[in-house]
């Protein structure tokens, strides 16, 4: 339930913050990808630390806002496509780390975690824009395709680093509680 609490409370936050302020900016690009996707940074820390046990969570919390916000059409194919890219990419993606040997392991104490989870936030992030962008082909204009795969990617990345940021100042604030 935490890992669906944190993505519907990072989607609702991407939904009343981010979107409005993206709007008046990029009026043509934020109907389909935010410059700040915090749901993403949900998906790498959660898969992170949880590895295949986040999937499940992944997929529900994304199916219904999904749903609910962006079901594109009646065809529900591509549509699960956009979803299941979505949930799976960062578990995807930690798997091509894990045969590439880069190690981005919670036991790895050798490594800069935050660095790793960036990397694997950008990376993850071309897989679900993939899938997003077979999802929504036929929904935008052709002129927007370079400029949505480019918001997709640099939103997600940048939805990871402002998600561990949150959680550093979060650790942050609960040592200085504990402190004083």
């Amino acid at each position: 339930m935490v890992i669906i609490s944190c993505y519907l409370l990072s989607f609702i936050l991407v939904n009343t913050v981010i979107f409005p302020t993206q709007n008046s900016v990029f009026p043509d690009v934020t109907q389909y990808a935010a410059l700040v996707f915090l749901p993403h940074g949900v998906r790498v820390i959660a898969t992170w630390l949880y590895r295949e046990k986040a999937i499940l969570p992944l997929l529900i919390a994304h199916l219904v806002l999904y749903r609910i916000f962006y079901w594109h059409g009646a065809d529900t194919v591509k549509n699960m496509v956009a979803v299941l890219a979505g949930s799976l990419c960062v578990f995807i993606t930690m798997q091509l780390f894990r045969v590439s040997r880069i190690d981005n392991d919670l036991s790895n104490f050798t490594i800069s975690h935050w660095r790793s989870l960036v990397l694997l936030g950008f990376v993850s992030s071309i897989f679900n824009t993939a899938g997003n962008m077979l999802a929504l082909e036929d929904a935008m204009s052709s002129e927007l395709h370079l400029e949505v795969i480019a918001t997709f990617i640099i939103g997600d990345t940048l939805g990871t680093l402002a998600c561990l940021l949150i959680l550093m100042l979060g650790f942050r604030l609960r040592r200085l509680a504990k402190a004083g």
